[in-house]
């Protein structure tokens, strides 16, 4: 069934990063807005998150994500960032999922002391409005993320994340509210090179498709809906699940400006008698403007 909402758009928070910004003092230290481009393609063996073999479809992702950032400095140990956001998403063989996102992130981050080696804390809020191919997938995002940094040695680094995430979309079906949890380690293996490796965990709402019918994902899902953005008539079941994850890393500095990096990850998530798994290996660029 198809529940059609208007979307918020999250005015708390959004009100909450404007004034904010509106607070900073005129005469602290700041630096100019410096956009950062990533270019990414991904391939997704399972993109329709399906348990069934016969319901698994593979498909590529390209995306674009752009940020400009000021940096404010507040005192010794303290800084905001206000950030302007732009993403894109393309899916050759499925345009129902083409989407394109603008909004704003507001961080502030604390140093714990001097020295390379002071751990890092940083509390970010963001929001974005969300156009898509499909009008039913149109909506509002936010994110609130706290993340501490610290670096262990010269090579070695630690960073410890916590994200509560919400998508608002016309469709009740589409919306997404999720709690996520990441441990990262990463280790300079040259001094252009560095290896990274992240574990998570993640509680909240996925969306699995699957032909119906399927009365043991009906008794989970209070929100779906049939689709044929697969090129073949699906249901989406919205489920509360969980999912726990993996990811290797590779980034390479070609030079000052530009990046490279290779990842492969994986994904279970769980929800009995659901259960899928995702494999992604995804390639990107970054450049710094």
């Amino acid at each position: 069934m198809l529940a059609i909402r208007r979307p918020r758009l999250w005015p708390q928070l959004v009100r909450l990063i404007a004034l904010a910004y509106a607070a900073i003092p005129a005469g602290i230290q700041a630096q100019d807005w410096a956009p950062n481009l990533t270019l990414t393609s991904t391939w997704h063996d399972n993109a329709t998150n399906a348990k069934p073999a016969a319901d698994q479809i593979s498909a590529l992702q390209f995306e674009a994500d752009m940020v400009a950032s000021k940096r404010f400095s507040v005192g010794r140990d303290d800084s905001l960032h206000p950030t302007a956001h732009f993403a894109g998403e393309w899916w050759p063989r499925f345009n129902g999922l083409n989407r394109a996102a603008a909004g704003a992130r507001l961080e502030w981050r604390h140093k714990f002391g001097l020295g390379a080696l002071a751990p890092v804390f940083s509390i970010e809020g963001g929001a974005n409005v969300v156009a898509a191919r499909e009008s039913e997938r149109r909506g509002t995002s936010t994110v609130l993320l706290a993340t501490i940094r610290k670096r262990i040695n010269h090579a070695l680094r630690f960073a410890l994340t916590q994200e509560f995430s919400d998508y608002n979309a016309r469709a009740a079906v589409f919306d997404r509210q999720g709690a996520e949890t990441a441990v990262e380690v990463g280790r300079d293996v040259t001094t252009s090179s560095r290896v990274t490796l992240r574990f998570s965990y993640r509680d909240g709402d996925v969306l699995s498709h699957a032909t119906p019918p399927r009365p043991d994902l009906v008794a989970l899902a209070p929100n779906r809906v049939s689709i044929g953005t697969f090129g073949r008539e699906l249901t989406a079941y919205s489920i509360e699940a969980r999912t726990f994850g993996a990811r290797l890393g590779v980034v390479h500095a070609v030079d000052t400006d530009t990046a490279l990096m290779a990842v492969y990850e994986v994904r279970q998530t769980r929800r009995e008698p659901l259960r899928y798994l995702n494999q992604l290996v995804s390639v990107a660029i970054v450049h710094q403007f």
